[in-house]
């Protein structure tokens, strides 16, 4: 296996030190990395499409604790099959709440005068 280069001087001695010479550690970091790197990509696209939590936990038929842990990458349940809710989620939502509001006139959110 060819030797990694990670971020920082540090990283680099603790991973020399601790895990290049163990596949098991090794694979474990693989995967902490990846499970990390999903969360992040969760929250980033859930914050970009302006959804709480609680709006994704509604639109993809998760439960809030499996949104919340699975954007803390702290999720033990089967990513593969979490990601593909959350992607349907991210497209009913666009589909559902975004691409309608866009579509508004000033008529259609604003309050007419009593009597008017």
């Amino acid at each position: 296996m060819e030797p990694r280069k990670l971020s920082s001087d540090a990283c680099q001695w603790a991973y020399e030190r601790y895990i290049d010479n163990d596949p098991d550690l090794d694979d474990f970091m693989n995967d902490v990395k990846i499970k990390a790197d999903l969360a992040g990509q969760i929250y980033s696209v859930r914050n970009k499409l302006r959804m709480t939590r609680e709006d994704l936990a509604e639109f993809s038929g998760l439960s809030l604790d499996t949104v919340e842990a699975l954007e803390e990458s702290d999720y033990d349940g089967s990513w593969q099959e979490a990601i593909n809710l959350i992607n349907s989620a991210f497209e009913n939502w666009y589909s559902n709440v975004i691409l309608p509001a866009s579509r508004m006139t000033h008529d259609d959110y604003s309050i007419k005068a009593l009597g008017a």
